[in-house]
């Protein structure tokens, strides 16, 4: 495979979209392909790789409704020293800093983390496979990927911090709920630097509404961070037989080459091009 550094830095201000084809059965307006699917289609199977529907004119927060940060919350979000804006979302993104302040962890290769994985621009890919005791998450950004188990074990009371938490899942109807905890608070909870604590906690229910679309809702809740729960909105995705990005694999190796990111600002982004992002350290 050959891996794409370069777009980690890039991958925040693009936007990428996919097209879809069926044949289509000469006696009905129903493409041969579709009725096919919803025939075959089951509620419990997540399988398969899906794609961001509804994505957003920027870099999207949970949502828009960011409940008010604690002291520590906000003496944390005020460290944060953003490369960019999002003007749909007055105070809750950071004042634009200069190249140099610039203190995102992942322009330093560090693991964007979840839920952040799920909210950038570029890459909100994601593939379920399913086994008898567990669902694995993989996620295109990163290639990197989560464990939900799914075997009737409890949540841990203090599992070792890590990046995607520990998850586990089970369905509730239709809706596969899945409770995480665990989280190192080394990441932002998404690219607009929202911070979070290490005792966040993630309640998230997905629900496949038909063969070709999947609903995401998530509620977090730090008590160190935020006066009360932040429930996402109702993310969106469209089932995709492969990566949209990629011509001849499933997923797109997209690593972070920690080498290769001063080269970026010289070759891609001369303007104010310097080894910042390399000296900078993590707030």
């Amino acid at each position: 495979m050959k891996s794409c550094p370069k777009v980690i830095v890039i991958a925040t201000i693009f936007a990428c979209s996919f097209g879809s084809f069926a044949q289509t059965d000469q006696t009905s307006t129903t493409p041969v392909a579709d009725r096919t699917k919803a025939a075959a289609f089951d509620p419990h199977d997540l399988t398969g790789i899906w794609v961001r529907g509804k994505i957003p004119k920027g870099n999207a927060p949970l949502s828009g409704n960011r409940p008010l940060l604690t002291a520590w919350g906000q003496a944390k979000f005020n460290a944060v020293r953003g490369s960019f804006t999002y003007s749909k979302a007055p105070g809750i993104a950071p004042p634009v800093a200069p190249e140099k302040e610039w203190n995102d962890p992942m322009l330093q290769c560090e693991p964007a983390g979840y839920p952040r994985v799920m909210l950038q621009i570029y890459a909100p890919l994601m593939r379920f496979i399913q086994t008898s005791n567990e669902v694995v998450e993989f996620f295109e950004w990163g290639h990197t990927f989560r464990d939900i188990w799914t075997d009737g074990r409890k949540p841990i009371d203090s599992p070792e911090p890590t990046f995607y938490g520990y998850s586990v899942g089970r369905w509730d109807g239709d809706t596969f709920v899945v409770d995480s905890n665990g989280f190192t608070d080394r990441t932002w909870t998404d690219p607009l630097g929202s911070p979070h604590s290490d005792q966040m906690t993630l309640h998230e229910a997905f629900r496949r509404l038909d063969h070709d679309h999947l609903t995401l809702v998530i509620t977090l809740t730090d008590p160190k961070t935020y006066t009360k729960p932040w429930v996402s909105d109702t993310m969106d995705f469209n089932w995709a037989p492969k990566s949209p990005r990629s011509e001849n694999e499933e997923f797109r190796e997209d690593f972070c080459i920690y080498s290769e990111q001063s080269s970026f600002f010289k070759d891609v982004d001369p303007v104010g091009a310097s080894d910042a992002p390399l000296k900078n350290k993590v707030q």
